[in-house]
């Protein structure tokens, strides 16, 4: 076999195993994008679940639980194309169909749901602002008009809000619990500046001059459990002072004696 010959052999060999290298790397590749995209399309789902079946009864509207509910449905669907193989996502996304046909029949309401949990209220206000985030990406990807972004960013933050406003509610009833009326003042006008912040067309007013009443019953207070704890003080060191004077006095007899 002559030079040529081996020397074409082994440069064809080389090609092979570089092809097959770059075959088999991008194979790879494909493999960990489509984990990573799986991993990602799960924990939207996860998200969107709770926010839908794992949220208080009545927390979101009518209008939110459609969005979500759809918002879910669209993630089942990538799911189901990107694992072809599994048939769960397609049941799931039926399923989804019979939930939104329940949400539409049903009534829109407006409630208003108090949450005290400290815990629920953050992993709550986390979800919002993933779901706040993901509208975004819908009027961006045109897939909502931007008079829907609008109603729908609006109720986002106005539980948002509402989630801030229960815990610090929850301050306010820790901090009288302890007899901390300065700390519950300052919350309670923590509350007050949020919702005159977001009182753009008077919803808050008749809540913002009920905690400012409850501000000045507290100011109030406040004053009163400063006059007595002076009180205290003055009277305590009325009797130090009583206490001291009859030791000195004792010594300086026992010095005279001495």
């Amino acid at each position: 076999m002559s030079t040529e010959i081996i020397v074409a052999i082994v440069g064809l060999g080389l090609f092979v195993l570089v092809i097959i290298a770059i075959t088999m790397q991008s194979i790879e590749k494909n493999q960990k994008e489509k984990k990573r995209q799986q991993a990602l399309l799960n924990a939207r789902a996860r998200n969107f679940d709770y926010m839908l079946n794992g949220f208080p009864s009545g927390f979101l509207s009518r209008d939110l639980q459609v969005l979500v509910a759809k918002s879910l449905q669209e993630v089942y669907r990538q799911l189901r194309h990107l694992l072809p193989k599994d048939k769960s996502y397609a049941a799931k996304v039926n399923q989804l169909d019979t939930q939104l046909a329940a949400f539409n029949q049903s009534d829109s309401v407006s409630s208003t749901v108090t949450l005290t949990d400290r815990g629920q209220i953050t992993e709550v206000q986390k979800l919002l602002k993933g779901l706040y985030n993901f509208i975004g990406q819908l009027t961006s990807g045109n897939r909502i008009t931007a008079d829907q972004a609008r109603a729908y960013t609006a109720q986002v933050k106005a539980l948002m809000l509402q989630t801030t406003i229960d815990a610090l509610n929850g301050a306010i009833a820790e901090a009288l619990k302890a007899g901390k009326i300065p700390l519950a003042l300052h919350n309670l006008k923590m509350v007050i500046e949020k919702l005159e912040k977001e009182n753009h067309s008077g919803q808050y007013t008749t809540a913002i001059a009920n905690y400012k009443l409850k501000a000045e019953e507290l100011g109030q207070q406040g004053k009163t459990q400063t006059k007595a704890t002076e009180k205290r003080r003055e009277e305590h060191d009325a009797e130090w002072d009583d206490i001291a004077k009859e030791s000195d006095d004792t010594w300086k007899k026992k010095a005279v004696y001495d």
